[in-house]
C-alpha cells in the first residue's frame, strides 16, 4: 500500500471514529490547544536574546501585527495569521517570538552568537533601522540576555562587574546547580537590563525554559510595580477623605434636628461617591499587581536558586526591595475598602436615626389626627342631639297643627293633651331614624 493510500485509510478510520463521538463543545479544540499556545523556546548556547514588553491597548493589536508583517516581508518570511495571540517565526540568522497579553505584548529576539564579550553585540542588531522605534504602545521592559556554555566566572571578579557597568550584581546557582545567572536588575546605558546565564548542564529545552522564566520575572516584576505610582497618587486623597469622614462621624454623634441630619447625609453621600470612584479607578491596577506578583513568585520558585556566599539571590533581592512598594499598594487598597465600609455604616446609622425621627413625627401626627377625630365625633354627636331636638320640635308642631284642624272640623279632641303625649314617641322615632341612617352610612364606608 502506498503512503497516500495509508494516509487515506488512516484518515478515513479517524473520520469514522470521530463520527461515532457525540457532538463536541464549540470551544473544545481551542481549550485543548491553549496548553500548547505558548511553548518554551528551544535555546542552544551560545545565544543572545533581546526582550521587549510594550504596554498596548486591545485596539493596537492590528498595528503590532502590521509591524510584524513589515518585518516578515523584508526577510521573505510568512506573516502572522490574522487575530493570532502568539507568533513564532524563524528568520535568516535569528528567531522572533511575539505574544499578546491582556495589557501588554512582548517581542523576543534570539540570535546565535559566540562572541566572547557577553553584551558587546545584541539580538536586535539584526533588525532593520528604525523598526523598533516604529512599534506602537509604550516601552516598559527591555532586557538583553546572553547564554554561554561552561563554568561561570568568579562572582567577585572585575570582569563580571565590567559586564554590568560596575553596578551591584545579584545572582545564584539555579535549576539544581546546572546553571548560574547574574543580573543587576537595573537599566544600563543602552536602556536595557542585562542577564548573563552560564549553562553547565541544561539541555536545549531546559535552557529555553529557564531563559523564558528569567524574562517573565523581569516583565512581571516591572508590571507589578505599576501599582506603586498609582498608590502614591491616590494616597493624599485617601487621607483627606479619612479625616473628613472622621469629622462627619463626630458630627453624627452631636447632630439633632432633621435639617442638620439631611445635610450630614448629603455630605456622607458625597464622600461615598468619591471613595467608590477611587476604588473603580484603582481596583484593576491593584488586582493586576497582586496577579503579577503571584506569577513572578511562581517563576522564582521554578528557578530553584542556591545562593552564592556574599551575593544576594534574585529571590531575596526582589523580596527585600519590592515588598515596601507592594505593601503600600495593599495598604492603600485595604484603606479604601475600610473607608467604604465605614461610610456605609455611618450612612446606615444616620438613615436609621432619620427613619426613627420620621416615625416619631408620624406617631405624633396620628395622635393629633386621633384627637381631631374624637373632637369631630363629639361635635357630630352634639349636632345629632340638636338635630333630633329640632326635627322633633318641628314634627310635634306639625302634629299640633293637624290636631287643631281636626278640632275645628268638629271633632272633640284634647289637643294639648294629645300633643303632650306625642312628644315622647316623636323624639324616640327621630332619634332612631338618625341613628339608623348614621349606622348605614358608616357600614357603607367600612
Amino acid at each position: 500500500m502506498s503512503a497516500d493510500e495509508t494516509r487515506k485509510s488512516s484518515g478515513g478510520a479517524a473520520g469514522e471514529e470521530a463520527s461515532l463521538l457525540p457532538a463536541g463543545h464549540p470551544l473544545r479544540e481551542e481549550l485543548y490547544g491553549e496548553s500548547h499556545a505558548r511553548p518554551f523556546p528551544v535555546v542552544s548556547a551560545p545565544v543572545r536574546i533581546s526582550h521587549l514588553a510594550m504596554l498596548a491597548d486591545p485596539g493596537e493589536a492590528a498595528a503590532h501585527r502590521a509591524r510584524l508583517e513589515a518585518l516578515a516581508a523584508v526577510h521573505g518570511v510568512a506573516p502572522p495569521p490574522p487575530d493570532t495571540m502568539a507568533w513564532y517565526a524563524a528568520f535568516p540568522g535569528f528567531t522572533v517570538r511575539w505574544e499578546r497579553h491582556t495589557e501588554f505584548c512582548t517581542y523576543t529576539f534570539l540570535r546565535p552568537d559566540d562572541h566572547e564579550v557577553p553584551f558587546a553585540r545584541t539580538a536586535i542588531d539584526v533588525l532593520p533601522q528604525g523598526w523598533l522605534a516604529s512599534l506602537p504602545g509604550a516601552l516598559l521592559v527591555a532586557v538583553h540576555a546572553t547564554v554561554v556554555a561552561g563554568e561561570p566566572p568568579d562572582p567577585f571578579c572585575p570582569e563580571l562587574q565590567a559586564q554590568f557597568d560596575g553596578k551591584m550584581v545579584v545572582g545564584s546557582r539555579i535549576v539544581d546547580d546546572r546553571a548560574v545567572v547574574w543580573t543587576s536588575l537595573q537599566l544600563h546605558g543602552d536602556g536595557f537590563a542585562r542577564y548573563l546565564v552560564c549553562n553547565m548542564g541544561l539541555n536545549d529545552f531546559q535552557t529555553g525554559r529557564t531563559v523564558q522564566r528569567l524574562l517573565e520575572i523581569e516583565t512581571y516584576r516591572i508590571l507589578a510595580l505599576l501599582g506603586y505610582p498609582e498608590a502614591k497618587r491616590v494616597w493624599p486623597r485617601v487621607r483627606r477623605l479619612d479625616m473628613e469622614l472622621a469629622r462627619l462621624i463626630d458630627r453624627l454623634a452631636r447632630t439633632d434636628g432633621p435639617t442638620s441630619e439631611q445635610q450630614l447625609l448629603m455630605e456622607l453621600s458625597g464622600i461615598s461617591q468619591a471613595i467608590e470612584h477611587m476604588r473603580s479607578d484603582t481596583n484593576y491596577r491593584f488586582s493586576a499587581t497582586r496577579a503579577y506578583m503571584a506569577a513572578m513568585n511562581r517563576r522564582l520558585e521554578d528557578l530553584r536558586e542556591h545562593k552564592y556566599p556574599g551575593r544576594s539571590s534574585i529571590t531575596k533581592f526582589l523580596e527585600r526591595r519590592m515588598r515596601p512598594a507592594l505593601d503600600t499598594c495593599d495598604s492603600v487598597d485595604a484603606h479604601l475598602q475600610d473607608l467604604s465600609l465605614r461610610v456605609a455604616r455611618a450612612t446606615e446609622a444616620l438613615r436609621a436615626r432619620i427613619e426613627t425621627s420620621i416615625e416619631e413625627q408620624n406617631r405624633d401626627m396620628l395622635e393629633s389626627l386621633n384627637r381631631r377625630s374624637l373632637q369631630q365625633l363629639r361635635l357630630q354627636q352634639t349636632v345629632e342631639g340638636l338635630s333630633v331636638a329640632a326635627i322633633s320640635y318641628y314634627l310635634v308642631g306639625l302634629l299640633n297643627y293637624g290636631l287643631k284642624g281636626l278640632e275645628k272640623a268638629g271633632l272633640a279632641l284634647p289637643v294639648e293633651a294629645l300633643t303632650a303625649l306625642l312628644i315622647g314617641p316623636v323624639v324616640l322615632g327621630v332619634w332612631w331614624l338618625v341613628r339608623w341612617r348614621r349606622n348605614r352610612i358608616n357600614a357603607r364606608h367600612n
